[in-house]
């Protein structure tokens, strides 16, 4: 779980950004239209330089949280399943075990997969919601890390690719398949759009947490990816969040 109550380390950063304010100084580092390139940094408006964000990713809402509620809530915590080893053009089955309160109910789910090749590297992310799940007497830390042992567990078959270009078909190389972080409002706001450039924007708002990450070999020495994860042998697992 990634942590960014303090920040350090970022003087390297911070003298880059002068060098460079010293031979750009009308234009500046960062505007509106030309975003930060590093993951975790934003777009200071006065001074048009980029700087590390001092984010909160210990819960998706409000903490405390309210008592009852309607909200959408994104995948935090829980088991993922994925298979890693896939021949090229394969599609990527996932299984989540995701983790809510007892409190929450939901009617269903829904999850959104995109990605982008630079030549045989590939970086994909798979995001997971309950667009409408409904809160009623709910403590304080629901949208936190409440004790896992009072996790109620909703099970979501997703899928994530094929990893293929236009140019190039079907990639054969490696890549990583991320479950990003994502507050409610991030997870809504990815709900509302078919925009690909925006929802990576929403995704890159928040450093990479490695502990999110699974590493994908896409190889035709590899065996063909199974149809899903429901025999965990199959597939790579891990527990995120906790």
């Amino acid at each position: 779980m990634i942590r960014l109550r303090r920040v350090f380390g970022v003087t390297s950063f911070a003298v880059a950004g002068f060098l460079f304010g010293c031979f750009a100084e009308d234009s500046g580092e960062c505007s509106a239209g030309a975003p930060c390139p590093r993951r975790g940094e934003a777009c200071d408006d006065t001074t048009k330089t980029c700087e590390l964000q001092m984010l909160d990713v210990d819960a998706t809402g409000p903490d405390p949280a309210p008592a009852g509620f309607t909200d959408t809530l994104p995948f935090f915590r829980g088991t993922v399943c994925a298979a890693t080893n896939i021949q090229p053009g394969d599609k990527i089955p996932v299984k989540l075990e995701m983790c809510v309160d007892p409190c929450v109910t939901s009617k269903g789910h829904k999850f959104k997969s995109q990605y982008k090749c630079n030549g045989t590297v590939c970086e994909a992310a798979l995001v997971v919601y309950l667009p409408d799940a409904v809160g009623a007497a709910c403590p304080a830390a629901a949208f936190g890390e409440f004790p896992k042992a009072n996790c109620k567990y909703v099970t979501i078959e997703a899928s994530a690719g094929p990893l293929s270009t236009q140019s190039s078909g079907a990639i054969t190389g490696t890549g990583t398949l991320e479950l990003p972080f994502l507050t409610n409002e991030d997870a809504k706001e990815i709900d509302a759009t078919n925009n690909y450039d925006a929802v990576w924007q929403i995704i890159y708002k928040y450093p990479q947490d490695s502990g999110r990450v699974f590493q994908l070999s896409m190889n035709p020495n590899n065996p063909p990816a199974p149809p899903d994860c429901k025999d965990p042998a199959k597939c790579t697992c891990k527990e995120i969040g906790f």
